[in-house]
């Protein structure tokens, strides 16, 4: 059996990377000037075919330079191969869920009391955004496509006229798509948040009249879960009791 020489190899063959483990069929292949060699062919797409030799080294090269025969056999496995249905890249991802505060803003007002006075800037409004910084690291040597996130944001709401009573845990459900994220990458996004308003009195006031602020929301937890497609790769929650505690939605 003749083997290609160094220098076909240098002219037809264009190296691209080692992969993992993919799909292939092992063949001897015939160049147009009879020469051959013995290669894994990992895949046919338009005119160019991917081999993988021996040493796992994968290669690109144009299926004309290929006898007639190899580009006609060559192409019939491709069409064979199209029709099967591919299996999912076991996906290895790691999430890190950090909460943040992630804006800020105050007003100040006035404050009518009840015996008619008016103390000026005499309460203070603040509103904190509070939610997640998501950061998802994708650990395989293959880029991961067709992402989403789904996730609940957990709040606790402080009554602040019954004593710190809490009306228990409120949430919101909310849906994200992802951006594809390649081979050893990295993707952070952000959660929606839960606004945290804080109300100050300024000034020598003890009572003020009715329908002021006199409850605040807290940003309490999220349960997340990543998909890719329809499949759920990635499920986490902070605190972690929250999946014991609590139910997700039904469709």
């Amino acid at each position: 059996m003749k083997t290609l020489n160094r220098k076909w190899v240098s002219l037809c063959l264009m190296l691209i990377a080692s992969v993992g483990v993919l799909r292939s069929e092992t063949r001897t292949l015939t160049d147009v000037m009879g020469r051959t060699i013995k290669a894994d062919v990992v895949e046919v797409s338009g005119d160019q075919v991917k081999i993988r030799r021996d040493d796992g080294r994968i290669f690109e090269m144009p299926l004309n330079t290929l006898s007639e025969r190899d580009q006609a056999e060559l192409k019939a496995w491709a069409a064979s191969e199209a029709t099967k249905p591919k299996a999912n890249v076991p996906v290895a991802v790691n999430v890190q869920i950090s909460r943040a505060k992630f804006d800020t803003e105050s007003i100040t007002r006035d404050v009518t009391l009840v015996g008619g006075g008016v103390v000026k800037k005499g309460q203070t409004i603040t509103e904190e955004k509070w939610g997640y910084g998501v950061m998802i690291t994708n650990q395989a040597n293959e880029p991961l496509n067709d992402l989403h996130v789904e996730y609940l944001l957990f709040a606790t709401i402080d009554e602040l006229s019954t004593k710190g009573t809490k009306e228990g845990l409120r949430r919101k459900a909310y849906r994200t798509k992802l951006d594809p994220i390649a081979a050893k990458g990295r993707l952070d996004f952000r959660t929606e948040t839960v606004s945290a308003f804080k109300t100050k009195f300024n000034g020598n006031i003890r009572s003020v009249e009715s329908g002021a602020s006199t409850s605040r929301e807290t940003l309490y937890g999220i349960w997340l879960r990543l998909y890719r497609g329809s499949e759920l790769v990635y499920e986490t929650a902070s605190p972690e009791g929250l999946r014991k505690s609590e139910t997700w939605p039904k469709d």
